[in-house]
């Protein structure tokens, strides 16, 4: 049998496309797969602390500065893979984050090997010795906390859920709550014989269900799995019920309470200053199929119609909170396509008004020329970013608190890699966008040295033949 390798050298091999932990956008994430079946016990996992305090947040972590790089200036627009999370990493720089790459490897009996607590704690570190992080918060199973396969931590309700609650309460039919008995009690999940009875009027997880209602026996893990599943749905349940308590406000009390909801999970995740300072939080406003069917991701429901005027509402209220705590960014426009490009100008004048907008953090709008069905491959943005840059500037943004990130990554690979490196850097610094990269810091270390040292040897070539001629 091969001998397995260490976690974090599979994490630097997979952006290589010699491991598989990490996936190509840095935004799509699992769905919902179905549980290991017959596999080894593995050591029992500790079962999670009691919930802190709901207005407890983080304190900003200690980060050891030794391992802290500076890019070069030139350098200093690339944005690389946040692997691994911890270690040597560039302060000046922004990178991207893969939640699944995050919670590192799991046991054989389908857990993760480290607590959703640790887990948590690799983010905050790792984000705090960086400019800035991109990190995915869309969705159920998308988002930094796995619902059943670990301890949740601050678990983050669905933006769909904001949607259907505003849906309904237009349509003036009372909102059913997402039921969640004593975690001990058996018989009251087991009550629950369908995902729609559990989640009340909100989008239904089937795995979710299936988990949270099975016996909760006195092995583990399968034991452990339960609690998690039902300690998930006491937290969804939770913020359900804020938006059911402003229902008799009306719709916009409910978008309201529901974007406070998901605003309290970021901070009481990643903490306020690290949030504020340091964390860009992705919102998926335009999913593809795959990721509004498979993934869950976005406002929309699959299956369900739901009126413009819910989506719109939730859209800003939950944008707009989340921009008053800090960086958001929004995804993801074709801009070959025209009824894309007005809909991001449109989702940037509300965001960011010409006149009149909230302060906050910033808006990072992630662009493209045309994926594929899964958002992964296909053409950057390049050959349209000026002309679409010239029709936001024509229109009611503050383009000072806007900035844009082209995808998909543009790849660095084969042979001469440092100097491909270096012309894809220049191409992107002359556009005046970032440049997304599909690499690590300690393979982009090694590149900018040694094209630095290039440089170097180039300079002193130069300047010995000048003296030469003197």
């Amino acid at each position: 049998m091969r001998a397995a390798l260490p976690f974090w050298t599979l994490l630097l091999l997979a952006p290589l496309g010699l491991g598989a932990c990490s996936d190509d956008d840095g935004s799509a994430e699992e769905s919902e797969p179905a549980d290991p079946r017959g596999a080894a016990p593995a050591p029992p996992t500790p079962e999670a602390p009691p919930e802190p305090p709901r207005d407890a947040f983080p304190g900003y972590p200690l980060i050891d500065d030794s391992q802290l790089l500076r890019a070069p200036e030139r350098y200093d627009h690339l944005v690389p893979r946040l692997v691994p999370p911890t270690g040597p990493r560039y302060r000046n720089l922004v990178y991207e984050a893969n939640n699944v790459g995050m919670r590192g490897p799991r046991n054989d009996d389908g857990f993760y090997e480290a607590t959703g607590s640790t887990i948590a704690e690799r983010w905050r570190e790792a984000a705090a010795g960086v400019k800035k992080v991109f990190a995915l918060r869309d969705a159920l199973f998308s988002q930094q906390d796995h619902p059943i396969d670990h301890d949740p931590v601050a678990v983050m309700m669905p933006p769909s859920w904001v949607t259907v609650a505003v849906a309904e309460t237009l349509a003036e039919r009372p909102l059913q709550p997402v039921q969640a008995p004593p975690i001990d009690d058996d018989d009251a999940w087991a009550a629950f014989s369908t995902p729609q009875a559990l989640f009340g009027s909100f989008p239904p997880s089937e795995r979710l269900h299936e988990t949270a209602t099975r016996a909760r026996t006195v092995l583990a893990p399968e034991r452990l799995r339960v609690t998690n599943a039902r300690r998930t749905v006491q937290l969804l349940a939770r913020d359900a019920q804020a938006m059911i308590d402003a229902a008799t406000e009306g719709a916009e009390a409910v978008a309201a309470a529901g974007a406070e909801a998901i605003s309290l999970s970021d901070r009481r995740y990643f903490g306020e200053r690290l949030r504020r300072e340091h964390v860009i939080l992705i919102g998926v406003e335009n999913p593809n199929r795959h990721e509004l069917v498979e993934e869950a991701k976005g406002l929309r429901v699959h299956g369900r119609e739901l009126p413009q005027e819910a989506v719109d509402l939730a859209r800003r209220a939950i944008y707009r909170r989340r921009l008053r705590d800090g960086d958001i960014a929004v995804e993801r426009y074709d801009l070959a396509v025209p009824a894309e490009r007005r809909r991001a100008i449109a989702v940037l004048e509300e965001l960011l008004p010409a006149e009149g907008g909230e302060a906050g953090g910033d808006v990072w709008l992630w662009v493209h020329g045309g994926l594929d069905a899964r958002g992964i491959g296909g053409r950057d943005a390049t050959p349209f970013i000026g002309g679409f840059r010239e029709q936001v500037e024509a229109s009611e943004v503050d383009t000072a608190r806007l900035h844009y990130l082209s995808k998909p990554h543009v790849p660095i690979g084969g042979r001469n890699l440092a100097m491909k490196l270096d012309a894809a850097a220049r191409r992107f610094r002359a556009l005046e966008i970032p440049l997304s990269l599909n690499i690590g810091t300690r393979l982009l270390q090694r590149l900018i040295d040694e094209n630095e040292e290039r440089r170097q040897r180039r300079s002193a070539r130069a300047a010995a033949a000048e003296a030469a001629e003197d």
